[in-house]
């Protein structure tokens, strides 16, 4: 009798310990992802990772931030801080009036288009800064695919800016699509630079990227990578 109530305690304890994990990881399967509540491309979630709040009172003089900003090529290979990764994307892409569902950055009319990819060593993620997570959509280090350029196959951490022409519609000449893209692009782009400057890291807007590969691997059906951003420590 005592065998069996041991058993039976451990089999209890292997599930509550497997349920544990799965809300700690937040894992998932889907076809459709809605991030940030808008759908986005036709992929495969395998895990939800929750990042940390963000820091966003950074005490440093806008003056300095300004003064500090540069472009660095060279970054070491140690792994960026989570809680730094967190308010990176926050200043990237994240929401400063939450219930407008306003972000830090501008976008034409509001369309608010980009899906912000981080790729490590871990896998490529979806930011989702309405749940403050990253989505797992590719498993495996793919970071050497974004370029040819060797540094991002080194800096811990690329972010792949990519339009998302869906929710461009409005628009109705490719040319000026393009150009509102574009232009949004730039805010994200430098953003990530003066939060960079403010955390002493290292990052350099890239746009010779392999925009194919980039495609093919993230699914992306109806939009465009436009930028990449390795960043690391310096």
């Amino acid at each position: 009798m005592k065998k069996i109530i041991l058993i039976v305690l451990a089999m209890f304890l292997v599930f509550s310990g497997a349920e544990a994990q799965k809300k700690k990881t937040g894992k998932t399967v889907s076809n459709k992802v809605t991030v940030d509540g808008k759908t986005t491309s036709d992929i495969l979630v395998t895990e939800s990772r929750l990042l940390p709040p963000p820091e966003i009172g950074l005490d440093i003089p806008l003056h300095a931030v300004l003064k500090n900003r540069q472009t660095v090529r060279k970054f070491r290979e140690e792994e960026i801080p989570m809680e730094m990764l967190s308010s990176l994307l926050w200043s990237a892409y994240g929401y400063n009036r939450p219930e407008e569902q306003k972000r830090v950055v501008p976008s034409a009319v509001n369309c608010q288009e980009y899906d912000i990819y981080v790729f490590t060593r871990d896998g490529a993620f979806l930011y989702n800064a309405e749940k403050n997570t990253l989505d797992m959509v590719v498993p495996g280090d793919n970071r050497a695919i974004i370029s040819q350029q060797k540094f991002f196959a080194i800096a811990p951490v690329s972010i792949v800016m990519v339009a998302n022409y869906d929710r461009m519609t409005m628009f109705k000449e490719e040319a000026t699509r393009d150009f509102y893209a574009a232009t949004d692009c730039g805010y994200i782009s430098q953003d990530i630079y003066l939060y960079c400057s403010a955390a002493e890291l290292a990052t350099v807007a890239c746009g010779g990227i392999d925009r194919e590969a980039i495609h093919k691997l993230l699914h992306i059906k109806n939009g465009r990578a436009m930028l990449a951003h390795p960043v690391g420590m310096k």
